[in-house]
């Protein structure tokens, strides 16, 4: 009689632990999930020329915004397509990039810091691959690299 009993509270207190580790674990997923949708630069780049379309309109009609986005495009892409991007093109990303965090930075909307930080990165990678020794694997020595940690953009 006592060990059935005992079983019957080990039954139950197990039961409780099993649903609570199940709930656990579902919220666990979920949180996952919601972290791999921001994790998406494609769907994460469309939601900043989104911003910028609306935010900043007359810098949507130049020619270095087209030019920024055909370069983050190759980045989310094929990275390996940025070693072959020319210097004018180079040049002109970094124009907009510049005026972007300039503006991006100066803008009081609540999301502009979230964007600016994402525009920074993304920045910082492109200029990585840009800047690198391919030949040794090695980054270029002028060219200061931020820890990994720091390393996530679009």
């Amino acid at each position: 009689m006592k060990i059935s009993v005992k079983l019957s509270i080990f039954a139950i207190v197990f039961g409780i632990v099993l649903v609570n580790v199940k709930a656990i674990a579902e919220e666990k997923s979920k949180t996952s999930s919601n972290t791999k949708t921001i994790a998406l630069a494609n769907a994460q780049q469309k939601a900043f020329e989104d911003y910028i379309s609306e935010q900043f309109t007359p810098f949507t009609e130049q020619e270095d915004w087209k030019v920024f986005v055909e370069v983050v495009t190759y980045y989310n892409n094929s990275p390996s397509k940025m070693i072959n991007v020319p210097a004018e093109k180079q040049q002109q990303f970094n124009n907009a990039t510049r005026l972007l965090i300039h503006a991006v930075g100066n803008s009081k909307d609540e999301n502009a810091k979230f964007w600016l930080n994402n525009l920074k990165k993304t920045t910082h990678n492109i200029h990585f691959i840009w800047h690198s020794n391919w030949d040794y694997l090695t980054p270029n020595e002028e060219i200061q690299i931020e820890p990994i940690h720091q390393l996530n953009g679009f």
